[in-house]
């Protein structure tokens, strides 16, 4: 299993580490491409990621951000992206055609609900095979679907089997949305900031 937890206490924490991790992905790599899911659970780590661009900036001249799940993210229009290298996509197709030949997603940020399927509208498979996923789930409704991942049987064809097989995961999560993670689990993976 390649499922690697970070369980913050508070969601706060955890918007602020997925922020982070972004904003490192961009930095080292200023050609990334980031699936990003619009979805008002993660609206406060990207207002985070704006910031932190803004605070500490980047090279974001050849960064694609493909928006999922959504239309819309006109916050992401205070970065200094050009305006043709931000789409919203709705599925493989979509993503696809924002893509050039050898082109690959670098990082996909999901977020984890009770339906979970990547793209809500369409085939997913493609934003499953982003070089890394971020799969992130916040308070007590997740929990049973974090729960669900955490046991989902890599055999299967099933977008919670896709996301447990992948090689690079991290699942983030706050206190509530691992609460039903065996105990040990839960002690193990979480992380306090000093």
């Amino acid at each position: 299993m390649a499922l690697n937890f970070r369980i913050y206490e508070t969601k706060h924490d955890a918007d602020l580490f997925l922020a982070d991790q972004l904003r490192k992905q961009i930095s080292l790599n200023p050609d990334s491409t980031l699936v990003l899911d619009l979805n008002d659970t993660l609206d406060n780590a990207y207002d985070y990621l704006i910031g932190e661009v803004n605070n500490h900036p980047v090279n974001l001249a050849n960064v694609k951000l493909l928006l999922a799940n959504g239309d819309g993210g006109a916050k992401f229009n205070a970065l200094d992206i050009p305006e043709q290298q931000i789409r919203n996509v709705k599925s493989d197709d979509d993503l696809n055609r924002y893509l050039d030949k050898k082109e690959k997603v670098n990082v996909a940020v999901l977020n984890l609900d009770h339906e979970f399927k990547g793209f809500k509208s369409g085939s997913s498979d493609d934003v499953f095979k982003a070089k890394e996923l971020f799969i992130y789930a916040s308070g007590s409704g997740a929990s049973e679907t974090v729960r669900k991942l955490y046991d989902a049987d890599m055999s299967k064809d099933s977008p919670l089997s896709k996301v447990k097989n992948h090689r690079m995961v991290t699942v983030i999560l706050d206190a509530e949305a691992a609460s039903k993670l065996d105990r040990d689990i839960r002690e193990f993976y979480t992380y306090k900031f000093a």
